[in-house]
């Protein structure tokens, strides 16, 4: 399983978080920075390079659900495409996100180096009613930490082209 690109059966790894993948699973994601002080997430010039990546691929690589980046952390939900039976690692996916967004952002930063923890917390979405529930954490989210009074005006939430499993 180490190297292997794509998916055709339920796959478990595990490092220190599990990792299950199985194909055409929906995944509620959270990726996190390696050290809170590296860089506010929501800046105006970080924040839409964030979103921009995490649009990029939708329709591509994944369909993109929900989504909202906080300061330190990024939450989504997205689905792998399934192609001849086939789902792309779910690992390749995050790592070419997260990648890209390290690259983009230490550009815009003057940093080089390590932006983001090594591993993604993913979690498979098993319900619509899984969904919603974590649809609505991730709309909720900043309202919670005090960052927007309502859910709604936070402008780093949003969703992609799916609508939901």
């Amino acid at each position: 399983m180490g190297t292997q690109t794509e998916i055709s059966e339920f796959a478990k790894r595990q490092r220190r978080l599990p990792h299950h993948e199985e194909p055409g699973a929906t995944y509620f994601l959270r990726f996190s920075l390696l050290r809170r002080s590296l860089v506010d997430l929501t800046r105006p010039d970080i924040a839409p390079i964030v979103v921009s990546a995490l649009r990029f691929h939708d329709n591509a690589r994944y369909w993109l659900y929900d989504y909202t980046v906080m300061p330190e952390h990024v939450h989504v939900i997205l689905k792998p495409l399934v192609r001849d039976g086939k789902t792309e690692r779910l690992h390749r996916i995050t790592g070419a996100l997260k990648g890209f967004m390290a690259y983009r952002i230490n550009r815009v930063i003057g940093r080089r180096g390590a932006l983001w923890q090594d591993e993604t917390y993913s979690q498979i979405i098993h319900s619509r009613r899984e969904y919603e529930a974590l649809a609505h954490y991730i709309l909720e989210n900043p309202r919670v930490r005090g960052l927007v009074e309502e859910p709604t005006d936070w402008p780093w939430w949003g969703r992609g082209s799916g609508d939901g499993p």
